[in-house]
């Protein structure tokens, strides 16, 4: 067995990580020779990948094929003329920071869980004016109306 130290620990541990998501989306680009294009300024991370396979099958998402990430897809939709990218199965802490850091970093400027806009859809589509514990909404939270999930995105 050999005394040597690793490799991995031969730095100053007080210096900044080589592994910023910059980084990390820049050698995902370089090995799949993909253009450096902005995501949508709205993202979901979508924990399960439940409402992403929905979007999918109904026809209502596409993917986004600059996406630079080496283990997970995205999805864009649609709705109302603004572009919402989801990323399916983001399970874990760790691993869903990483991927929101990422999503930053590539012009994303509001990441939200897929429990919010789960409920949300519930709330919209249940048509009573009232979420399930029967309470009635702030007057901007319906402002815009139902989401038109049913718009196909480019």
């Amino acid at each position: 067995m050999s005394t040597e130290p690793l490799p991995l620990l031969q730095h100053a541990l007080e210096s900044p990580s080589a592994f910023t998501p910059e980084r990390l989306m820049a050698a995902v680009r370089f090995e799949r020779g993909l253009t450096h294009l902005a995501v949508p300024p709205l993202c979901v991370l979508d924990f399960d990948g439940d409402l992403s396979d929905h979007l999918s099958a109904e026809g209502i998402t596409a993917p986004w094929a600059s996406w630079a990430c080496f283990h997970t897809s995205m999805r864009v939709a649609t709705i109302d003329g603004l572009a919402c990218g989801i990323v399916p199965r983001t399970i874990g802490g760790p691993y869903a920071v990483l991927v929101a850091e990422q999503l930053w970093a590539a012009g994303a400027r509001l990441n939200v869980l897929s429990a919010v806009v789960r409920a949300a859809l519930a709330f919209v589509s249940s048509g009573t004016g009232t979420d399930q514990r029967g309470r009635q909404p702030r007057a901007s939270s319906r402002a815009h109306g139902p989401l038109r999930a049913g718009t196909r995105s480019e």
